[in-house]
Formats: structure tokens, C-alpha cells, sequence
């Protein structure tokens, strides 16, 4: 499971609050005009002041940056930024606002302020970390994160976790890649990643080595005694209540002299891969050393992923 880093805890902090004024469809942004994050959109926030709650913070920021009084606010996350070179976290407190009073007032600070279609949401002239947890935001679907930047458009190092109330379920799964050097064997009209989608589910009773050996006779008509296991993987999508742990296996084949694929089946080189969102991946599958992987997923976007030595 993702485990949160703990390593800065004890930094001093600078609480920060950031609030996104959403209608319907449409997402209220500003752009910035000075100080941190100038020339990107945003939403409207800032430093909280001495003797003022977060909550207090919040309100105080939309009035002064948009013009508007936010009626409605909930809490939706909690985002740790660092910078290398810094000891200090900027804690980020994330607000969703459905509910408003007054007429936008553009300010010194933030303008022009307009109104994006959430489908045509300007991703590319925002912080790069955006992408990643805003989907979490438009769901209402409570998280903390952690970015850990070189500099402001260089993420070095992301944790997003998922604060559900209830405990998700565990779904055990395998998959099997069958190699040969750099190369996978995959279908011709292979058009999307099935690493996640082609598993098979374990069924109760069978062992996962046997799951594996099914795998291999129903998706490429392939009989072997034996596979290798070399990664369990966790592949939690945003809005489901279970996680897939993903028992991934690996068959050799280079050493093989009279192995030929069948069917519509073929050789491809990882390198040559389009289509697959985590190239890491398949990279340390065919390195042949075991492993741990954790991936938080949204609509085939992969928000988060960690890599842990087994």
C-alpha cells in the first residue's frame, strides 16, 4: 500500500490556502500577476495571516482576489510543497466553493479572471502539479499529496493519497508479459496499454501460479510448466471501492530456439511503445528483479506511481 513520506514533519511550515469557485461546469481561474506562480492560471488563495484560521484565510483571499463572498466551502485536500534547496513546506489547504454571492472584481493581483469550461481547462498554463490532483477535486474526493519541485515547473518527486473513510476492498489479479531480450509480445491491433486492463482475476481456491499458467493458455495459446513472479502491484482507480493487487509474472522466452509467436501475436520493442503511460513499468519488469509498484489511477491517467523494492 502508498505509504505517505514523513521525512519533513517536523519542517516549519507556511500555511497556504488555495480555493476553486466551481458553477456547474464551468471553473472560476485567475491569472496571476506577481509574486509565485506569475503568468499561470490558478485559483484564488494566499498565506494565511496571524490570528486568522485557515478557514478565515480562505474566505479573506477570494474576497480580496475575485470580489466575490464564498458561501459555501468545503475542505477537499491537504498538498505538501518543497523545494530542493528549502527546509520550509508550504502546506497547502485546498477548498471547493459551489456556492457565492457578489459580481467578480478584478484585482492587481489576479486579472483576467474568467470562466473555463471544465472540459477546455487550461492544465498547460498552470502548475504542473495540477493535472495530477485536480481530478480528485472536480470528484470531491478527499486527498493529501506531497510534490517535491527543483524549481517551478520541475517535479522531482509526487505522492497522492486517497483519504477515504471506508477501507477498500482487495481484488487479487495477475498478468503475465511474455519476453524475449527488450521485447514483449503483444497483439497486432494492440491500440491501448492492457497491462491493467487484460489481467485475470484469481479465483477462490487457485494458487497464483496456476492463475498465472491459465493467463498464459487463454491469452496467447501458450503451455509452460512454470512463469516467474516478479511484481505485485496495486492499481487503485480515483472512484472505486476496491483496490486490484496485481500479481505480475514474466516468461522468458530468449533462450528458447523453437519458440514462435502465434495467431496475430508480435515482437515489439519496449522502446517503441507509444501508447503505454508508464514506460518505468515494462523497463523494470524486464530487468528480472523483483519489485513493488503502486499506481493511483483516473480515467487511464496515471496521477501517481511509487516503486518499491521488494
Amino acid at each position: 500500500m502508498l505509504s505517505y513520506p514523513t521525512y519533513f514533519e517536523f519542517y516549519p511550515r507556511k500555511l497556504m490556502t488555495l480555493t476553486f469557485i466551481i458553477k456547474n461546469d464551468e471553473v472560476l481561474l485567475g491569472m496571476k500577476n506577481r509574486g509565485i506562480g506569475k503568468g499561470k492560471w490558478n485559483g484564488f488563495g494566499g498565506k494565511k495571516e496571524p490570528n486568522e484560521t485557515i478557514f478565515d484565510a480562505a474566505k479573506r483571499e477570494v474576497k480580496e482576489e475575485c470580489g466575490l463572498d464564498a458561501i459555501s466551502m468545503k475542505k477537499i485536500g491537504f498538498i505538501d510543497f518543497e523545494y530542493v534547496g528549502s527546509n520550509e513546506i508550504m502546506e497547502g489547504h485546498i477548498y471547493l466553493c459551489d456556492k457565492f454571492e457578489g459580481d467578480i472584481v478584478e484585482s492587481d493581483e489576479m486579472a483576467p479572471i474568467k470562466w473555463f469550461k471544465i472540459d477546455e481547462f487550461p492544465l498547460d498554463n498552470m502548475w504542473v502539479d495540477h493535472k495530477l490532483w485536480f481530478p480528485m477535486v472536480l470528484k470531491k474526493i478527499p486527498f493529501r499529496a506531497h510534490f517535491k519541485y527543483l524549481d517551478d515547473d520541475t517535479i522531482l518527486d509526487s505522492t497522492i493519497k486517497l483519504l477515504s473513510i471506508l477501507k477498500k476492498t482487495k481484488e487479487i489479479w495477475v498478468n503475465v508479459i511474455v519476453k524475449k531480450d527488450n521485447q514483449i509480445l503483444t497483439t497486432n491491433n494492440l491500440e491501448e496499454p492492457k497491462i491493467f486492463k487484460s489481467h485475470q482475476k484469481v479465483t477462490k481456491g487457485e494458487s497464483l501460479e496456476n492463475a498465472a499458467l491459465r493467463y498464459l493458455k487463454s491469452n496467447y495459446e501458450i503451455t509452460t510448466k512454470e512463469v516467474q513472479k516478479m511484481a505485485v502491484i496495486d492499481v487503485e482507480l480515483t472512484d472505486t471501492p476496491s483496490i486490484k493487487e496485481i500479481h505480475m509474472f514474466v516468461m522468458d522466452v530468449s533462450k528458447l530456439k523453437h519458440f514462435t509467436p502465434i495467431n496475430d501475436y508480435r515482437w515489439i520493442d519496449i522502446n517503441n511503445i507509444q501508447f503505454f503511460a508508464d514506460k518505468k513499468l515494462l523497463s523494470t519488469l524486464l530487468m528480472m528483479k523483483p519489485f513493488k509498484a503502486y499506481f493511483l489511477i483516473d480515467n487511464d491517467d496515471i496521477l501517481c506511481s511509487k516503486y518499491y523494492k521488494n
